[in-house]
This record gives C-alpha cells, sequence and structure tokens, in this order.
C-alpha cells in the first residue's frame, strides 16, 4: 500500500462527524431523555475522537527474510545492454515497526504534506512492513540503513502533520457532540409535551444580607449507556442557577469562619451545620411546611419536594477515606430523583488541607458509580457526576467542599 494517498483529513474527519451526529438524530426520544448526559456524551465524543499515530521507530526489527530475485537492468555499474533484461539473486528484508493509533490515518493525507515520496506498507495489525530487497553479489550494509532511515523519515513527517490536524478535530468534538445532544433532547422534550425545565419554585427572598462570593465555573470508546425501562416520566430538578447559587451561599460561610475562629473552635458537625442553615434560610423564604432548608438526621441539609429530597449537603469531619466514603454513600442513597444535585461539605481540622483535598478527589474518582469529573480544583471546590447501576440514566451530581475549622486544641 501506497501511504496517505486516498483521501484528506478535512473530508475522512467530517464524515466522522457527520456519522455521529446523524447517530444521535437517530436516537429515540424517550432514550434520550431517560439516558444520562454525561454516559452520552462521553459515549459519542469516544466514537468522535481519532486516536493520532505513534510510529515507535525505535522498537524496528527484522520479521521476515527470504530469498528472491531483483531486475538490475537499470544499474549502469552493471555490464547490460540496452533494452536486455538482466535479473540476479536477492535478499528481501521485511522490516516491522510497532505503531500505536488509527490504521485509518495511513491512508489519509494531511493538510500539510511534503512532494516527496513514500516507501509502500503494509499494515498489519499494531505494525507496519517495510519491505526493502538487496543483491546478493553486491551488498552494500551502509547504503541500505541510510534508505531505511529515509524512508521512516519520510513517513514521521507525515505523521507529524496528521497530528496536527487530529488535535484540532478532536479539540473541536466535545462541544459539536454536546451541541447535536442538546438539539435532540429539546426535540425530544418538545416532542413529548416535556418541554419545561421543571425546576423546583424556590422562592428567594428580597433582601437578604450576607457574605457572597463569585461562583467558580469551568469548562476506548465507552458502550451506549442503558436506560431503564418504562416511558419517560419527566421529573422534578433544582434549577442549575439555584444549585449555585446555593452553593455560593454555602461557600461563603469560609469568610465567617475565617474572622470568627473562635466561634467555631469547640463546635461539632451539627452545630456548625446550623450555621449553614441560617445562612441559607436568610436567602430563601420558607414554604407552608417550614423552612426550606430543614435538617434531617444529625448533619443534613436538604430540599425536599413532593416528599423526595432534590438537594441535599452532608456535614463531616474529615476522618479519613473510610469516613468520607460512608458520607458518599449516605447521599448515594438519600437521593433517587433524576439529576439530583447535593453536596458534600468536609470539615477539616488538619493542617494539610491541599493533600485532604487530594484525597476526597482520589476516593470520588475510585467509586464504582464514578462517570465524570466536572471539574477538580486542588485548592477548591471539584464536582462530579455519579451513576448509581441500579439506576442507569440517573445522574447525582456531586460538588465537594472542603472547610478550615480551628481546632480548640
Amino acid at each position: 500500500m501506497y501511504p496517505f494517498r486516498e483521501g484528506d483529513t478535512f473530508a475522512t474527519f467530517r464524515n466522522i462527524v457527520d456519522s455521529v451526529t446523524n447517530e444521535i438524530k437517530a436516537l429515540g426520544n424517550e432514550y434520550v431523555l431517560k439516558a444520562s448526559e454525561a454516559e452520552l456524551e462521553e459515549h459519542y465524543i469516544d466514537k468522535a475522537l481519532v486516536e493520532p499515530i505513534v510510529l515507535h521507530s525505535e522498537q524496528l526489527y527484522i520479521k521476515n527474510q527470504s530469498g528472491t530475485q531483483i531486475d538490475v537492468s537499470h544499474d549502469f555499474s552493471r555490464a547490460v545492454f540496452p533494452g536486455e533484461r538482466a535479473v540476479v539473486r536477492a535478499t528481501k528484508i521485511d522490516i516491522a515497526i510497532p505503531f500505536e493509533g488509527d490504521p485509518m490515518l495511513w491512508r489519509v493525507r494531511a493538510s500539510t504534506w511534503t512532494s516527496g515520496g513514500y516507501p509502500d506498507i503494509e499494515v498489519r495489525g499494531g505494525e507496519i512492513i517495510m519491505s526493502v530487497s538487496f543483491p546478493d553479489d553486491s551488498a552494500n550494509p551502509d547504503k541500505l540503513k541510510a534508505d531505511i532511515n529515509r524512508n521512516i523519515k519520510s513517513l514521521e513527517d507525515a505523521i507529524g502533520y496528521l497530528k496536527n490536524d487530529v488535535s484540532n478535530h478532536n479539540g473541536s468534538v466535545p462541544n459539536t457532540v454536546e451541541q447535536a445532544l442538546k438539539r435532540k433532547r429539546e426535540l425530544a422534550q418538545a416532542t413529548t409535551g416535556a418541554v419545561a425545565a421543571l425546576g423546583i419554585p424556590v422562592k428567594r427572598a428580597d433582601a437578604s444580607p450576607t457574605f457572597t462570593i463569585p461562583a467558580k465555573r469551568r469548562t476506548k470508546p465507552t458502550k451506549k449507556p442503558t436506560v431503564e425501562t418504562g416511558s419517560y416520566q419527566p421529573e422534578p430538578v433544582l434549577d442549575e442557577k439555584e444549585y449555585l447559587h446555593i452553593l455560593e451561599i454555602i461557600r461563603s460561610m469560609s469568610l465567617v469562619i475565617e474572622r470568627n475562629p473562635a466561634s467555631f473552635a469547640s463546635l461539632d458537625e451539627e452545630l456548625i451545620r446550623d450555621h449553614f442553615l441560617l445562612q441559607l434560610n436568610g436567602h430563601y423564604e420558607g414554604g407552608a411546611t417550614g423552612e426550606t432548608f430543614n435538617a434531617s438526621g444529625k448533619t443534613d441539609i436538604l430540599i425536599r419536594e413532593e416528599n423526595k429530597n432534590v438537594f441535599i449537603a452532608e456535614c463531616k469531619f474529615w476522618r479519613g477515606q473510610k469516613v468520607f466514603n460512608d458520607a458518599v454513600s449516605q447521599l448515594l442513597g438519600y437521593l433517587t430523583w433524576r439529576d439530583s444535585k447535593c453536596a458534600l461539605m468536609v470539615f477539616n481540622r488538619t493542617k494539610d488541607s491541599n493533600a485532604v483535598r487530594q484525597k476526597m478527589h482520589e476516593a470520588m474518582e475510585s467509586l464504582p458509580e464514578h462517570r465524570k469529573t466536572v471539574f477538580h480544583h486542588p485548592d477548591g471546590d471539584s464536582r462530579y457526576i455519579l451513576i448509581k447501576e441500579s439506576e442507569p440514566g440517573k445522574e447525582i451530581i456531586v460538588t465537594t467542599q472542603l472547610y478550615d475549622i480551628p481546632s480548640d486544641k
């Protein structure tokens, strides 16, 4: 096969994207509304990504050596009469070079290329095979080695050009897939009569003095996600803006703690929780049944709607990874609605808060329910999407926060 001549990267990558977006358009309305958004995005992003070629030239080896014959009629160092065909005994060497990446790229020309030729190759599994032959009666190892190195260099140059195109393509894939899925979900909602976002009617108070800080925002193919059986039933979700606002209020308590360290030094989880609860209820009007934010059990802060928990903040002192994992398990047990949003508030009395945050992050990513790390700030909050195996398609959004609490010891 003569490489890099059967198409170009622009058309090839365009076809990949079109294939994926058409597959998204063909998804059933019920399916796309019930499936996890994070899992759908991951699945289709992986399908559209292209793995660049990495040629391991340093690992080349002779795969096969055999006898053959070659035509030396055009070898001017030999006494060959014009028009006469001269064939001599020769040796053929098949040189194998391992590579990683999508083998399809060996056939595609990059947007930048050179006019120089490339050696014929055979793509076989995770290797390319490049064959060279030389006459037995005039073998020249130095020239042979130089020819092999020149051919490898031409391939490496072409791969370098391809890498730039692949990088540009892969960089555009996430947004393309996210937009395609967003359009599909909107169409599915309109078609099924579920256009309304069904945000929980949490009413903010008109005036609420508080310390506030800006919300922090950031920007192997996986199998297609499974969904629960039965027809799609729209469920209330906590509006994203309200979720961010709640997190801002909670985070603002760190300023209160910093300014009044002595007031918190001797408090336990429940009493510290009550300070956060007071701050939250200063922002939101209570419902007919009582305060919007209520304590559940010993350490929980929650929003309930129709007898189901929609937002929960679990408060725990850092006492090692096991206690942390237990707190996560509690959250997973509490939240039952689709697209549930919660926070895990960890109170820390150790001296190395960044080390604790890293342990929290490692624990979250090691959970079998972990599907996506939305963001991780080594010195701030982190957010994750979890999905329980028993409830496919239902995302649990967990934001972890660490608060340094002074000690009275």
